[in-house]
This record gives structure tokens, sequence and C-alpha cells, in this order.
């Protein structure tokens, strides 16, 4: 009877660690950090790409970066002045025949950790070591993960500024069946990245 009643408890306690993590699952996606001007504006690729295109607008129109990096579209835009208005250049990234010699990476690879790699080179070609990071508020917390294994961060300055422009709960009561499907493949793509990051080059 002893050890039938400690294995309910053992059983109760693991369920409340259970819920209570579901519960809060949301609130730790939504990373952000403080930020100032860096080299480039990371703009990440998504469905809700407008909202978070504009946001990198608005840090590029506030004078937070020289560049824009859309790496899932190997394209960088140096950004100028233009009176009291920013303007961007023409695409100065080419993805020429020089990387038909690469190696491709394996097809496992999550998508967003190859944009950061394409970012990482990106940089490298411009000599740029600090960049702010924009995505949707949900996806920042795996983007800070992926940044931390793929950037040497002893070597510069990483920030992270979720679109402002996209709604995204925090409290679980308020999150609707879609906000929980975007929470549940934020958590599943974590783990798929940290399953196979040790084997990765």
């Amino acid at each position: 009877m002893i050890k039938i009643n400690k294995l309910l408890v053992v059983g109760i306690l693991l369920l409340v660690l259970l819920v209570g993590f579901v519960l809060y699952s949301p609130r730790f996606l939504l990373y952000s950090s403080e930020y100032k001007k860096a080299n480039a504006i990371i703009l990440l690729l998504g469905p809700d790409f407008k909202a978070r295109q504009k946001e990198a607008y608005k840090l590029t129109n506030n004078g937070m970066a020289d560049y824009l990096i859309i790496p899932a579209y190997h394209k960088a835009y140096r950004v100028y002045d233009k009176g009291p208005m920013k303007y961007l250049s023409t695409n100065l990234y080419s993805f020429n025949s020089d990387q038909k010699n690469i190696a491709a990476p394996p097809s496992f690879y999550e998508d967003t950790h190859l944009e950061i790699i394409e970012a990482r080179k990106i940089m490298s070609g411009y000599g740029l070591n600090s960049a702010i990071f924009v995505s949707s508020p949900y996806h920042m917390r795996r983007i800070k993960l992926i940044v931390m294994k793929v950037f040497d961060t002893n070597k510069g300055d990483f920030y992270f500024v979720p679109t402002s422009y996209e709604n995204a709960p925090a409290n679980y009561w308020e999150l609707s069946f879609a906000d929980w499907k975007k929470v549940r493949n934020e958590y599943g793509k974590i783990l798929w990245f940290f399953s196979y990051f040790p084997w990765s080059k």
C-alpha cells in the first residue's frame, strides 16, 4: 500500500510539472533582448513575412544597421541615408556559380538553421560582426538558441527583436488553437535541432 501511495504521489508530481510546463511554454518562446546599432539586420523567413519585414524596415529607418540581409533569398542590401529617409541599395550579394562547388547541407537541417548558416556566410563576406535578428515572436527563442551554436558569440554582438506587428499572447488562456499549433511546432523544431546538431559540421 505504501509503495502504491508513493507511486501515486510521484505520478501526481510529474503531472503537475507537465501541466506547468505546457502552461508556461508560450511565454518561454517569447524571447527578446535589448539592442543597439549593429552592422546588419537579419530578416528571417516565415508565413508572416510581411509583419517581420515591417519590423525590419522600421529598424533600418531608425538607423539601427548599415545592412539588411535576407538569408533565405541570398540577399544583402546596403542602407543609405537620403535626407530624413533611408533607402536600400540593389542586392549586393551574388549567389553565383562559385556556390555550386560548395557541398549542400544535409536535407534534414532545419530551415531556420540553414538561414542562420547563410547569414553567417554573408556577414563574414562583408566583415560584419554584429546583427539584429528579426522574426515572429514565438520564433525568437529558437533563433537565439541556433545563433548561439552557429556564431562565435565571443567575436560579435547579437540582438533579438520580435516583430511588434504580430499578435503572440504570453498567457496560456489567451492563446487560440492556431497559437497553440505555433507553440507546438516551435518546440518540435527545437528538439529536432538539438537532436541532430551534435553530429552536424
